[in-house]
């Protein structure tokens, strides 16, 4: 049994259509280099912080992100791209965000309605929050692209 980190590296390496010998030149590493490295039983051949971060980037898979969060208690938020964002754009997302909060609230108020949380409620209100939460910092990477330095 690998940790969830090992574990998410080697899928990531061996998931990837072509596997680990059409990864490693999109990542400037050899074949068997990165395939020892993504093998958990390899006590001695391991990603660097680098490494991995250059395998997510060009993948777009980013399960080795979410399984070092989630083995730290963290959570991880897609931000997103948002270059030459529009006066509209803007407000639409802060609406947008403002409407997530709302529905949140809504949740939590029919979650606490019988006054008791089963773990599926819990499960429903977590869902909404961190659908606001993305939506927030979405918001605040769109404003992110309007500073003016």
């Amino acid at each position: 049994m690998f940790d969830p980190i090992e574990q998410a590296i080697y899928d990531l390496v061996h998931q990837h259509k072509g596997g680990a010998a059409k990864l490693a030149p999109l990542v400037n590493m050899n074949p068997g280099t990165l395939t020892n490295k993504a093998n958990p039983a390899m006590e001695f051949h391991h990603l660097t912080v680098k490494e991995a971060v250059a395998i997510q980037n060009t993948t777009q898979d980013f399960r080795i992100l979410a399984a070092m969060a989630a083995t730290l208690n963290h959570a991880i938020v897609p931000l997103g791209e948002f270059d030459g964002v529009s006066d509209l754009e803007i407000l639409t997302s802060y609406a947008n965000y403002h409407s997530e909060i709302g529905q949140t609230s809504v949740v939590i108020a029919e979650v606490l309605n019988d006054q008791r949380v089963t773990r599926a409620e819990f499960y429903r209100v977590q869902r909404e929050f961190f659908k606001a939460a993305s939506t927030g910092l979405e918001f605040l990477k769109r404003m992110e692209a309007l500073v003016d330095e």
